[in-house]
């Protein structure tokens, strides 16, 4: 799901999983989506909007707005709610529509913006800034293109020709794979979720590397690999199926 992400994208989910473990909450809403947006890219908003919007008084805002309950502990897997599900979709859905190949921080704010009656999206307009205004915008400016997230980024994504890939592939054996989905994992699950994985298992299948933990199988963590050159095919908890 996120292998199209860049890193900052990224980084936005894992500190909006943070925000709402600080705010007590069981699941991840769209105002700590927000909080994490902010955190991550301070200058996002001035860009569209011409001026400062402090994180701190966005924080104070959603404090107004949303009953903190006792923080819960990061080892606690904390889902995306429908919102939220939706606000990533709608991001894809804005990145498609401006023929953009990554999904970045300016497509979560996109996609904030289209669930509109969100918490995020209502603090969003009232610092005036609109969709269709950021989506011109963006229309007409050239990004600064940021290569999706991942220690092997350099090798896969490449901005001049295809890249020549080794004979091996650019995932060769199991630790390569384990490393990837360590990676990937993190920022969804938290490090304590990953940690407790261990040990990991790596099998090739065909030309797709499988790897999963060694937990329960509804807690089972799992991904798939491609091995010639990196994509992630599929990710998830649970059963695991490519």
């Amino acid at each position: 799901m996120f292998e199209r992400y860049t890193e900052r994208a990224r980084r936005v989910i894992f500190f909006a999983r943070f925000e709402a473990s600080n705010f007590g909450s069981m699941t991840i809403e769209t105002e700590h989506l927000l909080l994490g947006l902010i955190r991550e890219d301070k200058n996002l908003m001035e860009r569209f909007r011409g001026e400062k919007s402090s994180a701190s008084s966005i924080l104070e805002d959603v404090s107004r707005r949303v009953v903190a309950r006792e923080k819960v502990p990061t080892s606690v897997d904390l889902p995306l709610s429908s919102e939220c599900t939706r606000i990533l979709a709608y991001a894809a859905d804005e990145a498609e529509r401006l023929k953009h190949n990554h999904i970045g921080t300016e497509h979560l704010l996109l996609g904030m913006l289209r669930e509109e009656k969100s918490v995020a999206a209502e603090i969003l307009r009232e610092r005036g800034l609109e969709l269709q205004t950021i989506r011109d915008e963006l229309g007409r400016a050239l990004l600064q293109v940021e290569p999706p997230a991942g220690p092997l980024s350099s090798v896969v994504f490449r901005y001049e020709d295809t890249p020549q890939l080794p004979p091996a592939g650019v995932v060769p054996d199991p630790e390569t794979a384990k490393r990837i989905a360590k990676v990937i994992w993190t920022p969804l699950y938290g490090i304590e979720t990953v940690e407790s994985q261990a040990p990991l298992k790596a099998e090739l299948q065909g030309n797709v590397w499988g790897v999963t933990g060694s937990s329960a199988p509804e807690t089972l963590l799992f991904a798939f690999i491609l091995k010639t050159d990196g994509r992630i095919l599929s990710v998830g908890r649970g059963s695991a199926k490519l």
